[in-house]
Parts: structure tokens; sequence; C-alpha cells
């Protein structure tokens, strides 16, 4: 299926329909080959979403920064459960040896 022409080669002039200050509707042609500048609203709107990126990017870093904090916590506190697993199964042995010197 083949494009049609206007697909391959858009206009450079783009109808639109606008309103005159009296109300009447009228056809206007608008230049698609200039960039519209963007309103003052558009640049506060812009800041505004720039700074929320901003505060989102560090809130996560914070986020990333404390979870390597507490994974390197949890790393340690697993290898002290397991040293005190060893040392409280040579306790056992330390006092049934001790129990059955008694014994005899």
């Amino acid at each position: 299926m083949k494009a049609s022409r206007l697909e391959m080669d858009p206009p450079l002039l783009t109808p639109t329909r606008q309103t005159s200050g009296r109300g009447n509707n009228h056809i206007a042609l608008i230049d698609t080959t200039k960039e519209i500048p963007p309103t003052s609203s558009k640049l506060r709107s812009d800041g505004i979403m720039e700074e929320s990126i901003n505060q989102m990017t560090t809130m996560l870093s914070n986020i990333l920064e404390h979870h390597g904090r507490v994974n390197q916590r949890l790393a340690s506190l697993e290898e002290d459960l397991v040293h005190a697993r060893r040392e409280e199964e040579k306790l056992k042995a330390t006092i049934q040896a001790l129990e059955g010197r008694k014994v005899r």
C-alpha cells in the first residue's frame, strides 16, 4: 500500500481553525517550518517539572544509598548469627562433656 504524497512530504503550511475577536471562525495557515517559542507558563511548567525530577532523583539516590547500608548491616548480622550458633554448639558440647564426667 503506497503512502499518499501528504504522508511522505508533510505540508509546510498547515490549515487551522481560529476565531477572530468578533467570534468569526476562519481558516488560517500556520508555517510549520518555524518553531513556536514557548510561553512563560510553559517555561514555568518546564521549570517545575525539572525541579520535581531533580527532587525525585535525589530521593531515589538517597533510598538506594540507605538500601546499600541496610544490606551491609544485614550481612553483618547474618555473620554474627552464624558465629553465635557455632559458639552455642561448642558450649552444648562442653556442657555434655562436663555432665558425662559427673555421671561417671
